[in-house]
């Protein structure tokens, strides 16, 4: 006959015993380890995020100015470039920079940018103290930003070549413009893009 020994409070208590302390730390040990890498590759997809966020904002504002400035150049005539750029429309000596310089005019066709300002004369410049391309319109004396804060111009250069005019000596070529353009895109450090664009204008009017 066998007597069934009653359980102590060792047994119960050893029984209902959860996890050991070094369980318990290397369960914490692995979760922060998931947790830091996850975090930081959270933190890459969210940089990279504001990154795009910040190009594409800025990059739209240069695309935008830099097209108004290739459809405006397109349509007019009379290219001068480098110097001193001439302000009255009526009298214009085209001339040529074939080694670059950093400020352009031209005159309007249809004078809708150029209504009211006594002048048909439009004109590009680098501002190297506000890194930023700037316009000036008619005979004004005024220049207006075209980029945003967000777009920093460190450089802008235009070639232009054959601007003379057919009836000057001759000139069989049409008048042309080379603009160069680079700079970083975005305001925020670490978070901010290079960039360098070249786009070539020919005039459309006949060069006569």
């Amino acid at each position: 006959m066998f007597l069934k020994i009653p359980k102590t409070n060792t047994d119960i208590v050893q029984k209902s015993m959860g996890f050991t302390l070094v369980e318990v730390l290397v369960s914490m040990s692995l979760f922060t380890i998931v947790v830091t890498m996850s975090m930081g590759t959270l933190l890459v997809l969210i940089d990279a995020n504001a990154k795009q966020q910040n190009i594409q904002t800025a990059m739209t504002n240069l695309s935008f100015a830099l097209d108004s400035m290739t459809r405006e150049i397109r349509t007019g005539y009379s290219y001068q470039c480098g110097g001193t750029l001439t302000r009255d429309s009526g009298v214009v000596v085209p001339r040529d920079c074939s080694a670059g310089g950093s400020e352009f005019a031209f005159t309007e066709t249809g004078g809708s940018l150029t209504a009211g300002t006594g002048s048909s004369r439009i004109a590009y410049r680098f501002n190297s103290a506000a890194k930023s391309i700037e316009r000036r319109l008619g005979n004004t004396t005024t220049w207006q930003r075209m980029t945003a804060p967000e777009v920093v111009v460190d450089s802008l250069e235009f070639i232009v070549t054959d601007s003379r005019a057919y009836s000057d000596n001759g000139n069989m070529k049409s008048p042309t413009v080379t603009i160069f353009l680079s700079g970083t895109a975005g305001n925020v450090v670490g978070l901010d893009s290079a960039f360098e664009i070249q786009t070539t204008v020919t005039q459309q009017l006949l060069d006569l």
